[in-house]
């Protein structure tokens, strides 16, 4: 039986009052519009959702306006590293700012949208420039950690700020570039109601689809990123464990040479009087211990030897510090990934 049978209307909005006053009767509350289905969901599940989200919102601003302004006034803080971090925190507040207020309003109230198609699909499109700016800003940080641990010598070359304000515009540029046509898609819907559009039932979608347009930018926001990240990760845990034990054998061999040379020291020092001083000529001289107490020198370039030097020194001093950038930046992937599937 239509809700319409037997009632006679003198204007469209009478037909919708009518149909809202049906649905009220019909379930005692105002929590449905046909097809529509609930205006929100139960309490048990709104209440402790907006508790969270209020919380996520709170202390996401603080947290990257924080990050974003010790950046920006403490000049040992301008680095390729730092510019990167500045980067994800401005793409990280993009989303909470215009995204997680909407997201709390339609905790309580899934429709009628109140909000009009422009800032639906504004809203559409700062969350998918947001995400895609996170996902290759991420990516390109991963692939200047992979050359500061694995190409040491080639990263004082690369990561200079100049390249790095580059990459970030270029990485903004793909990531706008790649929300327009999700954001095309969204728009006001309305349910049809024996040929008519119901206004109270207008709501934020999917409106006009386009073929092929989520797949292929998961495809090439998620999928390609993730895999390039893993390989990378994959590289550096190799490149770190393998620099451990160099690290542990040089110290053992140090150690051996050292309790070596005391016992041989009169004799070193006996070759050293003895020697004529030749010039080197940008040579440096090596003195090896063997075990049966023989001294072997050899000669060896300055470069080779500063090149070889700067190398050892490089990976040392990256090793603890790259062991917390892995984990922190596998951290903030898990958690954009997470936060993109949700949405």
């Amino acid at each position: 039986m239509s809700a319409f049978e037997g009632v006679e209307f003198e204007n469209v909005s009478e037909v919708f009052n009518h149909f809202s006053d049906t649905q009220r009767t019909m379930n005692g509350t105002s929590v449905y519009y046909g097809n529509s289905g609930l205006k929100r969901d139960p309490l048990s599940t709104v209440i402790p959702m907006t508790i969270l989200y209020t919380l996520i919102l709170v202390t996401g601003v603080i947290g990257n306006v924080s990050t974003c302004i010790v950046i920006a006034r403490n000049k040992h803080m301008k680095t390729a590293t730092n510019y990167y971090l500045f980067s994800l925190a401005i793409s990280d507040l993009l989303l909470l700012i215009l995204g997680l207020p909407q997201e709390l309003y339609m905790l309580w109230q899934k429709y009628p949208y109140a909000f009009g198609e422009p800032f639906c699909i504004l809203r559409g499109f700062t969350s998918e420039t947001s995400t895609n700016a996170s996902v290759l800003t991420i990516t390109a940080f991963t692939v200047e950690r992979y050359v500061a641990i694995c190409h040491p010598l080639r990263a004082h070359t690369m990561s200079k700020l100049s390249r790095a304000v580059r990459l970030i515009v270029v990485i903004w540029i793909c990531a706008t570039l790649g929300a327009i046509p999700l954001a095309a898609q969204f728009g006001i819907k309305y349910e049809e109601v024996d040929g008519l559009l119901n206004p109270e039932s207008a709501e934020c979608t999917v409106k006009r689809p386009i073929n092929y347009a989520f797949e292929t930018s998961t495809f090439i926001f998620f999928a390609i990123p993730i895999t390039l990240i893993c390989v990378l990760y994959m590289f550096i845990g190799i490149e770190l464990h393998r620099s451990d034990r160099t690290i542990n054998r040089n110290d053992q061999m140090t150690n051996s040479s050292t309790e070596s040379g005391s016992q041989n020291g009169h004799l070193s020092a006996q070759l050293s009087e003895s020697s004529p001083r030749l010039p080197l000529k940008g040579k440096q001289r090596v003195s090896i211990f063997s075990k049966n107490g023989s001294v072997y020198t050899k000669f060896r370039s300055r470069k080779s030897y500063r090149s070889t030097a700067m190398a050892t020194s490089l990976r040392g001093s990256v090793n603890t510090s790259s062991r917390r950038a892995v984990v922190k930046m596998l951290g903030n992937y898990t958690f954009t990934s997470i936060l993109n599937l949700y949405h």
